[in-house]
């Protein structure tokens, strides 16, 4: 199936030049479909009949899809309401009396140190490596800071503001040399980049269905390396993250083997459908495919920044570009801000950080998408 057929999967697209999917990924035919088959379901069946026969098995073919996508196995997934939920999971799952150092970048998304300023009261120390233009971060920066007082290692394999690609091999290889562990939060990543975290090594990855896995809100995803599972004992936990939990027993904790402990409470069920969706979709496209087609659009939006004279604030390289592109709007965030709603009143959907817009397209826009946002971007910038 070519791509431009699949433009008719996404109903946005035939009244919006939508260009944001690294913020909310759109909603597809295929996911609203399946929400109302979950609606149909809850009206028709009782809660056994919805949980057990449609429930808990849409909820693995989450993990499966996940899995294939990353390069896992299932039982190395965990199903969780967020990737700040999950990274909480872990962080209450460690000892820094010992080692208290985490390395992290001021280019990670904030949660990721949200949660390890949380743990300073336990004795984490968050070291956090400076980018020297706000655009790159080099793996090496990150090495020089990891040693044997290390913990682990907070890294965003793509950078949320300007979509640099951090390439982890180095990090993860000084890391196993010094005993510390990493942890990618791959939220930017996953569905536009390939990985493959067996074959990284990597110990943990984070990330979730909203933006391009189409997948909505509610639902996200926790890799841990097979031989850490059942090392760790999350504190942070619900009775889904039990071996039994329709036993209802309250004698004794007695956590999964598997990934799953780190599940903890009742699902946002509705979501596994519409998860699954936009994960199912992701497959049959195939990723490879989706990052080349990105990167032709992504290389068009930097020409046209370029002939409008906007500066450009994400990586001119395609290896190091991940699937959005970031431009300065002159005058400061007041006029950024301005911009970008006289841009939806025009039907264009971007969004900003700071002073700047972040233009995401997906493997499903167009050209004409690109030509439209920058004629209209242009005439807006004139005023």
């Amino acid at each position: 199936m070519e791509l431009i057929d699949y433009r008719d999967e996404f109903p946005v697209l035939a009244e919006r030049t939508y260009l944001i999917s690294a913020s909310l990924g759109p909603l597809s035919r295929r996911s609203r479909a399946l929400a109302e088959e979950h609606l149909d379901l809850w009206q028709r069946l009782g809660p056994e009949e919805l949980w057990f026969d449609h429930g808990l098995p849409r909820l693995q073919m989450c993990r499966e899809s996940f899995a294939e996508l990353i390069g896992a196995d299932s039982d190395e997934v965990a199903i969780v309401p967020s990737v700040s939920h999950g990274l909480s999971s872990l962080a209450g799952c460690l000892d820094f009396t010992e080692r208290s150092k985490v390395v992290a970048s001021d280019m990670d998304f904030p949660t990721d140190h949200y949660v390890w300023l949380a743990q300073a009261k336990r004795g984490a120390k968050l070291d956090v490596v400076r980018s020297s233009n706000g655009i790159d971060l080099e793996p090496e920066q990150l090495v020089e800071r990891i040693d044997e007082d290390t913990m682990i290692v907070n890294t965003n394999r793509v950078l949320f503001e300007s979509s640099r690609i951090v390439d982890l091999e180095p990090v993860i290889a000084r890391a196993r040399d010094v005993g510390a562990l990493v942890l990618t939060d791959d939220f930017h990543g996953s569905g536009m980049v390939p990985i493959d975290v067996h074959e990284l090594g990597l110990d943990f990855l984070f990330s979730g269905c909203l933006k391009w896995l189409c997948g909505g809100q509610g639902l996200a995803f926790m890799y841990v390396r097979r031989d850490l599972i059942t090392r760790l004992e999350p504190t942070t936990v619900g009775w889904f993250g039990t071996k039994d939990p329709f036993d209802f027993d309250r004698s004794g904790l007695r956590l999964r083997d598997d990934a799953r402990r780190f599940e903890a409470g009742t699902y946002t069920l509705p979501q596994a459908w519409t998860a699954y969706g936009g994960l199912s979709i992701i497959l049959e496209v195939g990723v490879d495919r989706i990052r080349a087609r990105n990167q032709e659009l992504t290389q068009m939006i930097i020409d046209e920044a370029d002939a409008a004279g906007i500066e450009v604030l994400t990586p001119r390289h395609n290896d190091l570009r991940g699937g959005l592109v970031r431009v300065r709007v002159p005058g400061g965030r007041p006029k950024a801000e301005r911009v970008l709603h006289t841009l939806f009143d025009q039907h264009v959907v971007l969004d900003q950080r700071g002073d700047s817009l972040r233009i995401s397209p997906h493997f499903f826009s167009s050209e004409e998408d690109v030509e439209i946002c920058f004629r209209r971007l242009r005439e807006v910038l004139k005023h």
